[in-house]
């Protein structure tokens, strides 16, 4: 449609030429004549013919505004417009059902009036600004409701120019932020919180950019390297490591991947005062979209006395068994010349009561003979650290030194493994030992695990005839059995070292049945195996 300020200017040039044109026929004598109004009549059609245009445009422009009006009342954002001096023009819906009181009661009154007093200086500096024509970043109010209540908003305002640059009003549109304030007090409380529990801790916490610069270190690191915190942040710095320990330092931050961020390391720091203490740190990589690593955290401890305990504990325990292989070696020398003294005492006597004396000597001396293979055996359980054994391996060690013959050991445990004292490879020995010497008809032996909420049950059976059910209840006691009667027993024993049980669960007759009990994080499946 043609332009409406155009258009009155045309009709308003044809409206004074034809008033000149009258003002003419006026200025003569009597009547106009009939031809001169003629002359007049293709005027007075042309400058209809305008208006009626005029009158559609104003009709059209009335329904865009109109429109306009509509989708400004309903739109769910708040909207405000407001003149140079902050006097609301026009409100829509939203901001009064967010300021509590009907749109058209807000029009007339200054914005002002519904803001709290806090945020009043600031949004007449807004309105300053704009006047001067400066655009402004997003604001924060506070705006008070007609029931007195507040609620704090974010504000977009953006103004609008008239003829010749001026500006003639500000639009605002504002948005309730009422949950973002409460996220940012809850997430801002949280933070508090953590970080109070983490300068609580014993442990030396520290946070590092890949450069080696500290953003962040827990009063017990800084006292500990004896720097005040806020000297420490923001800078490199490290205890002198020795260089045999960076190697293995930069090895395991090296591991550390995406999918594997965490990893340990021991190693020794020289301190300030130049004495040697030994740490142990649990590195946490963490990386970005590309996998680059864009900090670190760390969580250390001093472990210098548990390790020296350590290596004392090691070298009594070395100490103790030297002495008990030497009470030993000489013990089993004694017994053997008392054998032998025996025996010759057996040659040269008859008399069937002395005879009696003599067995019932020899059967001490073989007693005692035991007891000493078994303190021989007993001596190593808990020596070495506990690690992760693979079932299968285990087992596989344990029938290669015996001699199963036509008997089937299937071992269907995948690639379960389980955190225990390596002589756990004895316990299967022992448990094959027995089937094969008292399981009468045993044909085949079979491993395997059973899953459960409480952990996973390491299945041991055979196919013999089983174990009596009076049997049972004496099991694993000390000095009971056909041999030596410490085999189930130091089994046990060397099962609980990493809280591992053991009991049989088997019908007599129908085969022998151990189960392991293996409790949660004692063991795992590595996927380098066959599916369980």
């Amino acid at each position: 449609m043609q332009p409406l300020t155009p258009a009155l200017e045309d009709l308003l040039e044809h409206l004074e030429d034809l008033d000149r044109r009258l003002g003419s026929l006026r200025a003569g004598e009597g009547a106009a004549p009939a031809g001169d109004l003629l002359l007049l009549k293709p005027d007075l059609a042309e400058i209809y013919d305008q208006v009626d245009a005029l009158i559609a445009d104003i009709r059209s422009i009335d329904a865009a505004y109109r429109r306009y009006h509509d989708r400004f009342l309903n739109l769910p954002a708040v909207c405000l417009c407001t003149g140079v001096d902050g006097v609301v023009l026009e409100a829509n819906r939203a901001a009064g059902a967010l300021l509590g009181i009907a749109p058209a009661r807000l029009q007339g009154l200054p914005l002002d009036a519904h803001l709290h007093p806090e945020s009043i200086p600031a949004f007449r500096l807004a309105v300053a600004a704009l006047g001067r024509g400066e655009e402004l970043p997003a604001q924060e109010f506070l705006l008070v409701r007609a029931d007195g209540s507040t609620v704090p908003a974010a504000a977009a305002v953006s103004a609008s120019y008239g003829p010749g640059g001026r500006v003639t009003e500000f639009q605002w549109v504002f948005r309730d932020i009422s949950r973002e304030k409460q996220f940012e007090e809850a997430l801002r409380e949280s933070e508090e919180r953590s970080r109070t529990v983490v300068e609580s801790q014993t442990e030396l916490i520290c946070r590092r950019l890949p450069d080696g610069t500290i953003t962040f270190a827990n009063d017990a690191y800084c006292g500990y390297v004896g720097i005040p915190c806020g000297d420490l942040i923001g800078r490199r710095y490290a205890l002198t490591i020795p260089a045999d320990d960076q190697a293995r330092i930069q090895e395991s931050l090296a591991s550390l991947t995406p999918d594997h961020p965490v990893s340990t390391v021991e190693h020794r720091v020289i301190m300030p005062d130049g004495s040697v203490r030994w740490q142990q740190w649990t590195d946490t990589a963490f990386f970005d979209e590309r996998g680059s690593v864009v900090e670190y955290q760390s969580v250390g401890r001093d472990i210098t006395d548990a390790r020296m305990a350590g290596e004392a504990l090691l070298l009594a325990n070395r100490k103790l068994n030297l002495l008990s292989d030497v009470t030993r070696h000489d013990i089993l020398n004694r017994l053997t010349v008392l054998t032998g003294y025996l025996a010759l005492f057996r040659e040269q006597v008859s008399d069937p009561e002395l005879l009696e004396y003599c067995r019932k000597e020899e059967e001490a001396i073989r007693d005692i003979q035991r007891y000493m293979a078994f303190t021989a055996e007993y001596r190593d359980v808990g020596v070495t650290a506990p690690a992760w054994r693979d079932i299968r391996r285990i087992v596989s060690e344990a029938a290669a030194a015996l001699d199963p013959g036509k008997i089937a050991v299937e071992v269907r445990t995948g690639d379960l493994e389980v955190y225990a004292d390596p002589l756990i490879v004895r316990v299967f020995a022992n448990l094959i030992d027995n089937s094969l010497r008292h399981g009468g008809r045993v044909t085949r032996i079979c491993i395997y695990p059973e899953e459960s909420d409480r952990g996973i049950s390491l299945v041991y059976e055979d196919d013999g005839i089983g174990i009596p059910y009076e049997v049972k209840e004496n099991l694993f006691k000390r000095g009971f059995g056909r041999q030596t009667g410490f085999g189930l027993f130091l089994s046990r024993e060397i099962l609980a070292i990493t809280d591992l049980s053991i009991r049989e669960t088997g019908e007599p007759g129908k085969g022998a049945r151990f189960e392991i009990g293996v409790p949660p994080g004692f063991y795992r499946f590595t996927g380098r195996g066959q599916a369980r």
